[in-house]
């Protein structure tokens, strides 16, 4: 397959490259706009790097792209990309609004196009322990506190930092995987959306921390903290832990494990410590591999654009209530 990566200076982008190197694939052309990646990259894939997509799409024949990018210019390469019918992935959120994304669904499913998102929980041991419950769970928590805003400036990717271009801070960044795992696990809309947030702490347009609430139709509960407020370093990145309670368990996350909590057959309390891959870098790879075999075999994406949107309208919901000082949003009520 003819690959090529569009808009290289991206931090997910090293997590998609050794699964890039496999002996079926061909990387073909790298963009990078901002020229800080692109020519390393292209040198190590023995291919040429280009200024802007278009030049790109002329000059290669390409089966597949995976698409990185500021999030506010996603739509618009995923539109270039729709127009020549080539199937691609595009890192999450794909946009800044959700009616942008609601637009590349209209497009791509006009086409019948492959449109795949890293929505990487759906490829994670936690999903497949929690998730093959008897029951769904009527309440989750989930904490993930990333590194400080340094981290992107030293990545390359300073307009993470600003809303105007980024769309939000950790919760648009960080908690759509949230979002998307407690709807899968749930399954169950989301109504109602309330939301607490800070920018004191950097003092950035963006939030350094924020708080939600999600109420579904079915008044099962999830709650949000994510921020860029821990003090990371190589060996420790992030904080991240969860809490999961459904009629037959509760779930918690622990050190490389998940402890499962529930009733034995005689009525006493017993716990099962299952291993678990919760460093979610690991699934990079696996989800370059998933959406290659998806495309070549016809099948429907892991996640797709419809998700993006669906996660993307519960972000909006949550600025949109925090910027009212908490005061619950209703989805139904969102344009």
């Amino acid at each position: 397959m003819r690959i090529v990566i569009v808009e290289s200076t991206h931090w997910h982008m090293p997590l998609y490259l050794d699964a890039l190197e496999a002996p079926t694939l061909r990387v073909v052309g790298v963009t990078d706009s901002a020229q800080q990646t692109g020519a390393d990259l292209a040198m190590r894939f023995g291919c040429e790097v280009y200024s802007e997509l278009d030049s790109l799409l002329d000059a290669q024949t390409v089966d597949f792209a995976f698409v990185f990018g500021r999030h506010v210019d996603m739509p618009i390469l995923a539109q270039k990309l729709i127009a020549r019918s080539i199937p691609f992935a595009i890192e999450k959120p794909c946009g800044i609004r959700a009616i942008d994304i609601d637009r590349l669904v209209a497009s791509a499913e006009t086409k019948n196009l492959y449109v795949a998102v890293p929505l990487i929980f759906r490829l994670s041991d936690t999903l497949e322990i929690v998730g093959h419950r008897k029951t769904r769970p009527d309440f989750a928590s989930f904490r993930f506190m990333a590194g400080p805003p340094s981290r992107y400036e030293a990545a390359g990717t300073p307009w993470m930092l600003q809303r105007e271009l980024a769309g939000g801070g950790p919760l648009i960044n960080l908690g759509v995987h949230f979002i998307d795992l407690f709807y899968i696990l749930a399954q169950d809309d989301i109504e109602s959306v309330s939301a607490v947030s800070s920018s004191a702490i950097n003092g950035l347009t963006i939030e350094d921390v924020i708080s939600v609430r999600m109420v579904t139709k079915q008044n099962r509960i999830c709650t949000i903290e994510c921020g860029y407020i821990f003090p990371s370093d190589k060996q420790i990145q992030r904080e991240f832990n969860f809490s999961i309670r459904s009629p037959d368990a509760y779930c918690t996350s622990g050190d490389d494990q998940i402890l499962v909590r529930s009733k034995s057959t005689d009525g006493q309390i017993e716990t099962r410590r299952i291993p678990a891959r919760l460093e979610t870098d690991v699934y990079y790879p696996l989800f370059v591999r998933r959406v290659l075999d998806e495309v070549q075999v016809g099948s429907a994406p892991v996640a797709g654009l419809r998700d993006a949107s669906r996660a993307l309208r519960v972000v909006e919901a949550a600025y949109l209530s925090a910027s009212r000082n908490g005061m619950p949003v209703q989805l139904s009520a969102l344009p």
